[in-house]
C-alpha cells in the first residue's frame, strides 16, 4: 500500500497494489502495458516493486489479467466485464424511473456456500445493483430501474450472481413490511458521503495545479477512484427513499474531475512509456 501516494486526500481505506494494477490495465484496455511501465509508475506513486509483481501474478491467477510472452500484460475478458460495469458511473442518474412501490427480490437460500470465491462474486453482484438483505436468503431493492427484471437478471449473472439464485419482482407488501423494507438503506449516511466527496473534489480541483506531478497523479487517482466506487455502489434509490439532487451534483462534479485527472495522468505516464 502507498499512503504517500496521496498526501492530501485521505480515503476511508488505502488503495491496494492489486487495485492499482487493475486500474492501469483497465485504462489501457484493450491494449497491453509493459511490466516495466506498470512497476516504474507504481513505484513512483509509493508502492514497492515486490507488491506490484505479486499483484500482477494474482491478477493472472484470478483470470482478471493475461500475461503475454514479451513481458506485457492486458486485461482479461472477465476483467473487461467489470471494467464496463465501472464505467457506467457517468449514466447512473439516467438508469432509474418513477417508483410504483414494487420490489425486485433475489432469493439465494438454496445456494451452496462452499465456494467462497464464488460467494464473494455472488454478493458483490447483488450489492452492485443496490440489493440489501431483508430476511435470511431474501435480498431486496426498489423496482425503480428502467431495465426489465429479465435484463437485470442477465446483468446480475454476468457480474457473478449464482445461477441457483431466483430473481423476481414482488408487489403489494403489507404496510408494515413495506415500511420495514424502506429502512434497509441508511439514506442519511449516503447523503453525507455525497456532500463529503463533492467537497473533496472541489478542494482538490483548486490545489492539484500547484502540486508536484506525482502528487497530483496520486491524489486524482485515489480520490477519483473513491468517488467512482461510491457512485457505482450507489443503490439508485427512488426519491421516496432519498433526495436525488446531491447524487446528481456529485456525478456532475466527477465528470469535470475525471477530465482533469486524465490530463494529469497522460503527463505522468509519458515518463514511463517512452
Amino acid at each position: 500500500m502507498a499512503s504517500n501516494a496521496n498526501s492530501r486526500y485521505e480515503p476511508a481505506r488505502a488503495l491496494t497494489a492489486k487495485e492499482l494494477v487493475l486500474d492501469f490495465l483497465s485504462n489501457r484496455a484493450p491494449r497491453e502495458m509493459s511490466a516495466r511501465a506498470i512497476v516504474e509508475s507504481a513505484v513512483a506513486l509509493g508502492f514497492s516493486e515486490q507488491s506490484i509483481r505479486m499483484a500482477l501474478t494474482r491478477l493472472v491467477n484470478d483470470q482478471l489479467a493475461l500475461k503475454e510472452s514479451r513481458g506485457t500484460y492486458r486485461l482479461a475478458p472477465s476483467g473487461d466485464a467489470m471494467r464496463r460495469e465501472v464505467r457506467k458511473w457517468r449514466s447512473i442518474t439516467s438508469l432509474t424511473q418513477a417508483w410504483a412501490g414494487a420490489w425486485v427480490c433475489i432469493y439465494d437460500g438454496g445456494v451452496a456456500r462452499s465456494d467462497r470465491a464464488a460467494m464473494r462474486r455472488h454478493e458483490q453482484a447483488m450489492r452492485l445493483r443496490g440489493f440489501r438483505e431483508f430476511r435470511a436468503g431474501l435480498w431486496l431493492r426498489p423496482a425503480n430501474l428502467r431495465q426489465p427484471v429479465a435484463e437485470l437478471r442477465g446483468e446480475l449473472h454476468a457480474l457473478g450472481l449464482h445461477r441457483d439464485a431466483i430473481v423476481a419482482e414482488i408487489r403489494e407488501f403489507d404496510h408494515r413490511t413495506q415500511a420495514e423494507a424502506m429502512r434497509l438503506w441508511d439514506a442519511a449516511a449516503l447523503l453525507r458521503s455525497y456532500e463529503d466527496l463533492t467537497g473533496a473534489m472541489e478542494a482538490s480541483i483548486k490545489r492539484v495545479h500547484r502540486m508536484p506531478l506525482v502528487e497530483a497523479a496520486g491524489e486524482t487517482l485515489v480520490l477519483g477512484r473513491d468517488v467512482i466506487r461510491h457512485i457505482n455502489l450507489d443503490p439508485m434509490l427512488p426519491e421516496e427513499l432519498m433526495a436525488q439532487r446531491p447524487l446528481r451534483t456529485m456525478v456532475e462534479t466527477m465528470v469535470a474531475y475525471d477530465e482533469l485527472g486524465r490530463q494529469i495522468w497522460r503527463r505522468f505516464m509519458r515518463q514511463f512509456e517512452s
